[in-house]
């Protein structure tokens, strides 16, 4: 098995407005948790989207777990905070969420049976850990947030072909918003890092008590328009405070 789970090599996208990112050249390696840091926005989303195989780049070379056409990635790579690809509706429940997932997995001929207890602990357990896992009968929007984005990421590793998934892309870290949530999300992250290799995207550095096996900055905007006055104050020149007399 190769070291590297990514090399990119002068890897860029095109739209219609311009650049969206690159070129890039860097390599992922073949374990632990990766951070990519880069400031939020298109470019970062963009970058996690073809690197997942769920975006075509424009130009540069890709190699991902020995694979270079999107569609063997995608076979392969499993992303999860995406809202395009896995936002949660909140009207449903969890039991729906699930119920339709294992529908996915089945022949369009076959009776669909709802989601139970089992199917939950199977799909789920492996990334909640110790933490209790949501009610089959909860609604979306009465999950906090950050049990909304573990479901997404067991989703993710649980594709409806059935097939193992060998890399995992957890889109903006940022999306757990709570100092405490981003902690036990991390923490997961780096347990799941221990079987696959997981890549996070980040705007800001990981700090805390998970530190990232490998950080990769990215500056995906090389293109974009900055203001050269950014609006930003200073304080250096505050006066000291008089003394009484």
């Amino acid at each position: 098995m190769t070291s590297l789970a990514v090399e990119a090599q002068d890897l860029e996208l095109k739209g219609d407005e311009g650049q969206v990112f690159g070129p890039l050249s860097f390599s992922i390696p073949n374990q632990g948790l990766t951070n990519l840091l880069g400031k939020g926005g298109s470019g970062r989303t963009a970058l996690a989207l073809v690197l997942s195989g769920r975006m075509k780049p424009t130009g540069g070379t890709l190699n991902v777990l020995g694979e270079t056409k999107p569609k063997q990635i995608r076979s392969r790579v499993a992303i999860a905070g995406v809202e395009q690809i896995d936002l949660l509706e909140r009207s449903v429940t969890v039991q729906d969420i699930l119920t339709e997932s294992l529908s996915w997995s089945k022949p369009w001929f076959m009776p669909m049976r709802k989601a139970t207890a089992e199917d939950l602990q199977r799909i789920c357990s492996h990334v909640y850990g110790e933490r209790d896992l949501p009610p089959l009968d909860a609604y979306i929007s009465q999950l906090d947030n950050l049990d909304k984005i573990m479901l997404r990421i067991s989703l993710a590793l649980s594709p409806a072909d059935n097939k193992p998934v060998h890399l995992l892309i957890m889109d903006d870290i940022e999306q757990a918003h709570e100092n405490d949530e981003r902690a036990i999300l991390l923490q997961v992250l780096e347990r799941l890092s221990m079987d696959i290799p997981v890549v996070v995207n980040s705007s800001n550095p990981i700090v805390g008590p998970v530190e990232p096996t490998t950080v990769i900055e990215i500056d995906a905007y090389a293109n974009h328009a900055h203001p050269i006055h950014t609006g930003l104050r200073e304080y250096t020149d505050i006066a000291e405070p008089k003394e009484n007399n």
